[in-house]
């Protein structure tokens, strides 16, 4: 029993002392952990690229965030596990300096299990991606002047959207002016001037959408040229979470091909119109599901109208289908997406105009991210083509769609 009691005591000095000394590396490296956590939520959720991170047990301190996101980062912060307190202090000289973009201070990301982190190219993992991150309805984007990605993503059925676009289309069973075999184009897109912050999550944008629709008789030696609408305008849209909301005021005019009226003198006698207005439309967007599905609706009312018995008022509604990536390989992101599109016009008797298209979308996998679209197409109403808008006409298609 003497001989024990001397080993015992030295098992437990041992067992002490090795607590002892783990305690202060547990407690680094978890406030490294945290570090690394905050300052990748910060970057993908706030775009803030410069704040230092520091963490002192349940206390974690800021330097470069800037006034008007310190309520919205606070709450952010204090939502990480083992965090209590978050405070502001004002930006250290090295940070004032630093070009936009860089880090300054404390920005390491410590990688998750079975994952790697590349801070020269933005890739962070903290245990949420940045899809996952933009499905969640907590994604920012950047800010500033000509910024990219938009606040009001483009409604992929309607055939009126500004886009850079172009598909076959076969028009069946018939078409008033004989058309079968058509390729449609579009020239343009929606660009985003300035986009800022408010507070709250809310974000708001200005900018102009303009773009050229026309389409081609693929049936004649020339594949002549039909016709053309121009569309030129402004925007103003908002952005909280999940919800969306988008006001454009726009001039449309239509003007027939050349090829077109060679073929159609009866147009030069009395059946060609002018047709141009502008209209005011407003409409608004709500994601669910995590943002698989989305629904919007709106209305839009035109003014200055030629002819002056053109109707004025056209409501526009529709949903759309974005689903997880079933693909992707560094920052090659491939989904499947699809959306139909409902269009109602008084001067047509508020007939319904149905636009549907399903196929898949690449991106690189971040919220602001070009997107380039391939689909399968659908319509079925009046012509969405100048004055051919009294039309009734029906088409398949296959189509490609780039936004910037």
């Amino acid at each position: 029993m003497r001989t024990i009691y001397p080993v015992a005591v030295v098992v437990l000095f041992c067992a002490c002392s090795h607590v002892t000394a783990s305690v202060p590396v547990s407690t680094q490296a978890r406030d490294a952990y945290v570090s690394g956590y905050v300052s990748a939520l910060l970057r993908m959720k706030f775009h803030l690229r410069s704040p230092s991170v520091q963490v002192h047990g349940t206390t974690v301190e800021l330097r470069g965030v800037p006034p008007a996101d310190q309520t919205s980062v606070r709450h952010a912060v204090r939502q990480v596990d083992g965090v209590k307190t978050v405070e502001f202090l004002q930006p250290s000289p090295s940070q004032l300096g630093a070009a936009p973009g860089t880090s300054g201070g404390n920005l390491g990301v410590m990688p998750m299990p079975g994952s790697s982190t590349n801070p020269g190219n933005g890739n962070f993992a903290i245990g949420m991606n940045t899809k996952a991150m933009e499905r969640a309805g907590v994604y920012r984007l950047p800010t500033g002047f000509l910024p990219p990605g938009r606040l009001f993503q483009p409604l992929i059925a309607d055939p009126k959207w500004p886009t850079f676009s172009v598909a076959y289309t076969y028009y069946s069973p018939y078409h008033p002016n004989g058309l079968k075999d058509v390729i449609p184009v579009s020239i343009g897109d929606t660009i985003p001037f300035e986009r800022g912050n408010w507070a709250d999550h809310w974000q708001w944008e200005a900018g102009m959408q303009a773009d050229v629709f026309a389409y081609f008789n693929m049936d004649t030696v020339h594949s002549d040229l039909q016709n053309v609408d121009f569309l030129v305008g402004g925007y103003f849209a908002v952005r909280h979470r999940n919800f969306s909301f988008l006001v454009r005021y726009y001039h449309q005019s239509s003007h027939l091909g050349d090829e077109f009226l060679i073929a159609n003198p009866a147009y030069y006698n009395g059946l060609r119109q002018k047709i141009s207005y502008e209209e005011l439309n407003a409409l608004g967007s709500i994601d669910l599901l995590h943002r698989t599905v989305r629904l919007y609706a709106g209305a839009g009312y035109l003014n200055d109208v030629a002819p002056e018995e053109l109707g004025h008022w056209r409501f526009h509604y529709g949903a759309e289908y974005h689903g997880r990536p079933f693909f992707h390989k560094g920052t090659f992101y491939v989904s499947p997406v699809a959306g139909v599109d409902f269009k109602n016009w008084s001067e047509n008797n508020y007939d319904t105009d149905i636009s549907a298209v399903g196929g898949i979308e690449l991106n690189n996998g971040k919220p602001d991210s070009s997107k380039l679209q391939i689909l399968l197409e659908f319509y079925r109403g009046h012509s969405p083509y100048g004055q051919f808008f009294v039309n009734t006409i029906q088409y398949f298609g296959l189509g490609v769609h780039y936004y910037f």
